[in-house]
């Protein structure tokens, strides 16, 4: 009995997803040394696997690829974890990380067609799969309401923030700069911050969006803004040096599994003003500001909020121990109580 990784995120552009699949994927080479990765053939060549066994398949990529090619793969004994959202149906000993179920509730969101396929598969796959994994408490509640699954079926395996000094870089920015980073997309809210951005009156401060349009998702108008700097494909260097030299993290998402940006914004020192969410209140209570991002009394509040210097400084030591939770020893351990019954029977 072995451990089998669905590479197929490791061919897809970087966002959430795929930052949380690799965080998964670390935990795997220190936990199971023996699990294997499978991708697609559109893998980057130097795809890093953190020295785990990387197996390239031939043949057609995407959906189909996940669906037809993926399970030949697959020996009769092995787990399959598919830690981004999808994975094959024909798979049964398979564990399926769900982050949420945005494209189940806001089906308007999304392109069309990639929203009847996710409404087709999500509750086949979840009922179908051993173990469905989630990142919070909040989403593995819908998950188990939305699909009427048993409370043991559906575990939560939160994200981590690495303790390395990562982010010793010029941001390339200037100063003062406020920062958003998420897809540009209806469901991270980032035309809330557009909007609120073209409504200052000389802004003595840019706004730094870091995110791209994603074909899956319906699209947004992103306006040409004075004072707005539009970034994608970061590295993390310089995304750590963005959130250390920001006045703010604006998190104005309208629906969330659990927020990463946030998580990481802490971690570097970067205080957060985000839209009140209860995944949000449930993952970061008081460490972080809500407001309805906007001009609205809550924003202005937060705005002056963040500028103090005495009460910035002890929201950011506030927000970077409780940051510290999300550990890498935590998620081990999640991990384990969640795939340890499948591989140990």
């Amino acid at each position: 009995m072995g451990l089998v990784v669905n590479g197929r995120f490791l061919a897809r552009p970087i966002t959430g997803v795929e930052r949380y699949g690799r965080m998964i994927l670390e935990v795997i080479a220190r936990e199971w040394p023996n699990a294997r990765v499978i991708v697609p053939r559109s893998a980057p060549a130097d795809v890093a696997a953190f020295g785990l066994e990387l197996v390239r398949t031939n043949g057609i990529g995407g959906h189909a690829w996940e669906q037809l090619i993926l399970p030949r793969y697959i020996g009769t004994n092995d787990i399959l974890l598919s830690p981004a959202n999808t994975g094959p149906l024909r798979v049964r000993q398979h564990a399926v990380v769900v982050h949420d179920l945005a494209v189940v509730h806001h089906p308007e969101w999304f392109d069309r067609r990639f929203a009847a396929w996710y409404n087709f598969l999500l509750p086949r796959l979840v009922r179908r799969a051993t173990k469905v994994i989630t990142v919070s408490a909040r989403s593995a509640a819908d998950i188990r309401q939305t699909y009427a699954l048993k409370d043991g079926h559906v575990a939560v395996v939160p994200p981590f923030i690495a303790t390395g000094t990562w982010g010793n870089v010029d941001p390339g920015i200037g100063s003062p700069y406020c920062l958003v980073v998420g897809s540009f997309d209806p469901r991270k809210g980032m035309d809330r911050a557009f909007e609120w951005y073209r409504s200052l009156n000389a802004p003595p401060f840019k706004l730094v969006c870091v995110g791209r349009a994603i074909n899956s998702f319906a699209q947004i108008d992103v306006p040409e803004l004075d004072g707005m700097i539009l970034l994608n494909d970061v590295d993390d260097d310089r995304l750590a040096a963005l959130y250390k030299g920001a006045i703010a993290l604006y998190q104005p998402s309208r629906f969330e599994g659990f927020g990463l940006p946030i998580l990481e914004a802490m971690h570097h020192g970067c205080p957060v003003v985000a839209s009140d969410l209860l995944v949000f209140r449930e993952l970061f209570e008081d460490n972080i500001l809500y407001a309805e991002i906007g001009g609205t009394p809550s924003m202005v509040d937060a705005m002056y909020r963040v500028s103090n210097g005495t009460e910035r400084e002890q929201i950011i030591q506030r927000a970077a121990r409780h940051a510290a939770t999300y550990s890498l020893e935590r998620t081990t351990k999640a991990l384990h109580a969640a795939l340890d019954p499948m591989l140990n029977t």
